[in-house]
């Protein structure tokens, strides 16, 4: 059994997620199809590269592909051509804003109906997005919930802390951009801190709309308060997440339509035991438990932010429950090597399904 990724840009800082479920990928051969390579000193790939796209239907009969795995629904879109030529089945995963935000345009709409009428399954990363995706047009039976998952051997729970004792560091993580709602976690920590001196907001990621936070944070005399670390490696995020007290992501649907699908970098503040305040926000509910992992919010609700923090600053001895629960939810459910295995289960269904 051979599987082609195609990945239309190898690969974004953003998009560790697929680099985590390649690398895990143990029972399957592997070759890799994409347009533009980057960050390949960050995610060196396991196995054959091929940039070339006109040569993308010879080394697909060349290396004896039994499946095609696109990335994205646009990627998708782009093999269904080769698919059918070749008679090669067709594995598309979706994951965010290929669902929420590119079907507005009515072209890639008209593309991605054709796509779920002949494409052959279809992966997404929530039940809520399940819902989404049959709704733009997607038949229920070509379509199966497969959670990203992570490492967990990486992400050691960390001993949580039981008082107050010491600084309060809240951390946020994310790139730069409307629908992770950092914004809103920056003012609700300026509530907090005025009534809190001793906390700290610490903000992991870069984007877009780096001035328009930093500028935020002066207008708000947080300059003292927040501090903007960048982009920074995984070890380095780790080493920041186990010296955390709370994990803070204040996701929100943008503007533009675009929503979270589910984000990885929740499921690793909670493998380190961080209780997490989060937004009833798209799949996110189907990973952190009100109450029971940490809380969810209202979307661009910030007094309901401030009320969470305020609570969890003031019930310390609650910390290590909810961490501890927070580790478990992500060790039975989110677990990178599960996934991969039924990944590869998929992989081989789809192909003995199709030249049975």
């Amino acid at each position: 059994m051979k599987v082609a990724h195609f990945i239309k840009r190898y690969l974004p800082r953003s998009e560790t997620f697929i680099y985590e479920e390649i690398r895990n990928i143990k029972g399957v051969s592997q070759i890799l199809l994409t347009k533009m390579v980057e960050n390949l000193e960050l995610f060196p790939y396991p196995s054959e590269i091929f940039k070339d796209s006109s040569l993308f239907k010879h080394i697909l009969k060349e290396n004896d592909v039994g499946l095609i795995h696109a990335r994205f629904a646009y990627g998708g879109i782009e093999m269904l051509n080769l698919s059918k030529r070749l008679n090669i089945p067709l594995l598309t995963t979706f994951s965010g804003m290929d669902v929420y935000r590119f079907p507005r345009h009515l072209i890639y709409k008209r593309k991605l109906l054709r796509l779920f009428q002949e494409g052959d399954m279809f992966l997404v990363r929530s039940h809520l997005m399940e819902e989404d995706v049959v709704n733009l047009g997607c038949p229920p039976d070509k379509i199966q919930v497969l959670y990203g998952g992570i490492d967990i051997d990486k992400f050691c729970c960390r001993k949580a802390r039981e008082s107050t004792n010491g600084p309060i560091r809240i951390l946020m993580c994310g790139r730069f951009v409307e629908k992770k709602g950092l914004k809103y976690g920056i003012h609700a920590f300026g509530n907090i801190s005025s009534k809190y001196k001793d906390t700290e907001l610490r903000i992991i990621g870069y984007g877009k709309l780096q001035k328009e936070l930093e500028e935020l944070c002066k207008r708000l005399s947080l300059e003292e308060r927040v501090r903007f670390l960048g982009p920074l490696s995984h070890e380095k995020v780790r080493e920041e997440m186990t010296q955390a007290t709370f994990f803070l992501a204040p996701s929100i649907t943008a503007r533009n339509g675009d929503k979270e699908g589910i984000p990885n970098v929740i499921k690793e503040a909670m493998a380190c035991g961080l209780p997490v305040i989060s937004t009833l926000h798209s799949g996110i509910p189907e990973l952190v438990r009100d109450g029971k992992t940490g809380f969810l919010v209202k979307e661009r609700d910030v007094s309901e932010l401030v009320d969470r923090l305020d609570y969890l600053i003031t019930h310390p001895e609650i910390w290590k429950e909810l961490g501890g629960n927070g580790r478990k939810v992500v060790e039975e459910r989110f677990n990178i090597k599960k996934q991969v295995r039924k990944l590869e289960e998929i992989y081989q269904s789809l192909i003995d399904k199709h030249f049975r």
